[in-house]
């Protein structure tokens, strides 16, 4: 009786080893999405969503990966890795690589531009109110910081790269962001392009928040979509099906949405949120 119990007892814990599953998550040092230190350290937007996930599927062992932010697609589309990625913007080459959910697992603002309040108000722009880009830097002749090798979106990178006589500082160093946040507070830029959180955070964590303020572009779409992707092979997609299933189920709880509004300010919430509840 004794041996057929211990017999038992194996053929459980071989199963149990057998059917375990784990995924890998690639994470990199960009606040607010992850931050790995500081003040607001575990705090970033898309490292929270992933530990929703996690509570959805508890016998699902979560391992976070820590790379280079410019490794990730890389990293993504190595079929002998087995990993996935949160937030990514899906296109037609990135497909032929990479598993995407179906789901999009963030939603957000598009590119805005980043200002002192006194120039907003120089200018008379209204808090939230859509300004025109070209109009900033060609006609008013405003100084335009941006990041060097980053997309903000189709029109925005013509209109960046194809409007003649503007006036553009580019930084391409690791923290080109926060180093032109910088610039901003100091007055050596006039405006500054970027994500609505990523402004936000950064001029929170620089204790600028009271000389900055954003507005949202005319050129830019409502709303800017991120994706899971996992490594395109037979793991990569049974953890698509289940993360897609599992990201309806997340994307109806407050805590979600919570997470979408955390690191932007309070007067463009309001905007997401009318703009996300439009497309529904």
């Amino acid at each position: 009786m004794l041996r057929i119990f211990l017999t038992f007892l194996l053929f459980f814990c071989l199963s149990s080893i057998s059917n375990a599953r784990t995924i890998n998550w690639l994470a990199h040092d960009f606040a607010p999405y992850y931050i790995l230190n500081g003040q607001y350290q575990h705090q970033g937007r898309d490292e929270s969503i992933i530990s929703l996930l996690e509570k959805q599927l508890p016998n699902i062992t979560f391992n976070r990966m820590l790379i280079p932010s410019g490794k990730v697609i890389q990293e993504l589309s190595n079929t002998s890795n087995n990993a996935c990625a949160l937030s990514l913007y899906k296109n037609d080459y990135r497909k032929e690589h990479i598993y995407f959910t179906e789901e999009s697992s963030t939603t957000g603002l598009s590119p805005s531009i980043a200002m002192h309040k006194k120039l907003a108000k120089a200018l008379n722009i209204a808090e939230s109110k859509e300004v025109s880009l070209l109009n900033l830097i060609q006609d008013k002749k405003l100084t335009l910081g941006v990041s060097m090798s980053r997309s903000y979106g189709q029109e925005i990178d013509t209109l960046i790269n194809s409007t003649p006589n503007i006036d553009l500082v580019i930084r391409p160093t690791r923290d080109s962001l926060a180093s032109l946040t910088y610039m901003l507070n100091l007055k050596r830029i006039d405006i500054l392009l970027g994500y609505p959180s990523e402004h936000y955070y950064l001029a929170k964590s620089m204790h600028f928040e009271e000389n900055l303020t954003q507005r949202p572009l005319n050129e830019s779409p409502a709303l800017s979509y991120g994706f899971i992707g996992c490594t395109k092979n037979e793991q990569g997609a049974k953890d698509i099906a289940i993360l897609n299933e599992q990201l309806k189920v997340i994307k109806k709880t407050q805590a979600y949405n919570d997470l979408l509004m955390r690191w932007l300010p309070e007067d463009l919430r309001p905007l997401l949120k009318s703009r996300i509840n439009s497309t529904k």
